[in-house]
């Protein structure tokens, strides 16, 4: 479709590196779009090893959606991967693989693992789930945004892509941005609450403005 066209060639593969925050409509089909991405890159000699991470029950979807829509095999990882994987880590074994998020957030052996690997790519699906948030004028991590800043590191292309990234509040949505670009939201408190253009950094485009190749709506009003 046009705007997953737009997305890829337009918004994503110019970008060297990709950081990005993909946050169309449910409905856009985002899959294809990383799908998409994936293979170009992969095309073009940029990407060799590419790690996908999702809500586990996601996982076993996107990884049908990888091979039939675009021949690209990825593993998903689960415990016997670990316990199976010659050197002990499959991250470094596996050049493309899917990961469970929550398994990985809750287990501080696995992320060393993760930790002592590299990719060229990360795609993160629901990436919302890696929020950050004040409460009571206090920061609070959690587990997933750990991971989320884990993934930033291990990789030179990093895209997060959810349908809600703003939660409405402005301080929250500038810490989980700051996954993306640490450097612009460094030092982020509480009192930052005025909206920052991130622009150059994410795209949104939502159901109404979604259309066909003949220019009708693709959803009905």
């Amino acid at each position: 479709l046009p705007h997953q066209i737009t997305a890829v060639y337009g918004e994503m593969l110019p970008r060297q590196p990709l950081r990005f925050l993909l946050a169309d409509d449910p409905g856009a089909g985002k899959t294809v779009m990383a799908g998409l991405l994936i293979k170009e890159l992969m095309v073009r000699g940029d990407v060799r090893r590419c790690l996908i991470c999702v809500p586990g029950s996601l996982a076993g979807q996107w990884q049908d959606e990888l091979l039939f829509k675009f021949q690209l095999h990825f593993d998903v990882l689960t415990r016997d991967s670990f316990e199976n994987a010659v050197t002990g880590n499959p991250f470094q074994e596996k050049s493309q693989v899917i990961m469970r998020l929550d398994q990985i957030a809750r287990d501080e052996a696995l992320q060393a693992k993760l930790a002592h690997s590299e990719c060229d790519l990360v795609i993160v699906d629901e990436a919302h789930k890696m929020s950050a948030s004040f409460w009571g004028g206090e920061l609070k991590f959690t587990k997933r945004y750990r991971l989320g800043e884990l993934l930033s590191q291990v990789t030179r292309h990093f895209l997060l892509m959810t349908a809600t990234p703003h939660n409405g509040k402005e301080q929250d949505f500038q810490l989980f941005m700051s996954l993306i670009d640490p450097d612009r939201f460094e030092n982020r408190s509480g009192e930052h609450d005025q909206p920052v253009d991130v622009s150059d950094l994410m795209r949104r485009m939502v159901k109404e403005n979604l259309r066909r190749f003949d220019g009708r709506p693709l959803f009905p009003e």
